[in-house]
């Protein structure tokens, strides 16, 4: 059974990355929630998928790493979705003190930087164990350096190796390699063959982002373990067969 998962939280409907946007993924009842975490020089992790400021933010501009926690929550992180959300951006903790207690599945997407590398995945890991959400989280990243210190530290916490291109590597070959896994692959990467290939070698594979009805339904007539949506409303009817 494939499991639908809220891209950066119910992002069609609410603003991305934020409080409102997982409230709304949890009410929905998926299956899992996505988001990305950034460490800040000032040690706190906070969830937000860029690294700069204005794109989602209407008043504010600049490197997200010029900024503190405290500074981020009072910016409006909703503003050029729609003018009538106002949430700032989130603290890892406070959006695993909102899904912690919602049994959720959480995947975690290290925003790793080269000049933050020494903790991040270390103080991810913490969190997560914190909160007790080892069990049912993975943690993800397009710094696959980044992933090896996960399994490093802790090689019970599932990673995912995310990949926009293969750059004609057998993905399957290299995730069982380093010890990864997942698969978290641009959907469009994702055919009959490689779910069958890594399904046979214990690898889950997990598509993003995945928001049309036709490709909804071909993702999950493959069988995919989890399906990456902005819309997940609409991946849960399609799922659901309604």
């Amino acid at each position: 059974m494939t499991r639908i998962q809220a891209h950066r939280g119910a992002s069609c409907e609410r603003p991305e990355n934020t409080l409102s946007a997982f409230r709304r993924a949890i009410e929905l009842g998926a299956g899992g929630i996505e988001l990305d975490v950034h460490l800040l020089p000032d040690g706190e992790l906070v969830v937000h998928h860029d690294d700069r400021l204005g794109r989602c933010e209407p008043e504010a501009e600049g490197s997200l790493y010029h900024y503190t926690a405290d500074q981020l929550a009072r910016i409006n992180a909703g503003g050029r979705f729609s003018p009538q959300w106002t949430d700032g951006i989130s603290r890892f903790s406070e959006v695993l003190d909102l899904i912690a207690p919602s049994g959720l599945y959480l995947n975690v997407e290290i925003k790793a930087n080269t000049g933050f590398l020494n903790d991040i995945a270390a103080r991810t890991i913490a969190m997560l164990r914190d909160y007790g959400m080892e069990g049912r989280s993975i943690i993800s990243s397009f710094n696959h350096f980044v992933l090896k210190q996960v399994r490093q530290l802790a090689p019970e916490m599932p990673t995912g190796v995310l990949y926009s291109d293969t750059y004609g590597q057998d993905m399957v070959a290299y995730a069982c390699r380093h010890g990864f896994q997942a698969l978290h692959a641009d959907y469009h990467l994702v055919d009959e063959k490689l779910v069958t290939a890594a399904h046979a070698a214990g690898l889950e594979v997990n598509v993003w982002t995945v928001d049309e009805p036709e490709d909804i339904r071909h993702q999950l007539s493959l069988g995919v373990d989890n399906l990456i949506s902005n819309n997940p409303a609409l991946a849960l009817e399609l799922a659901s067969g309604r």
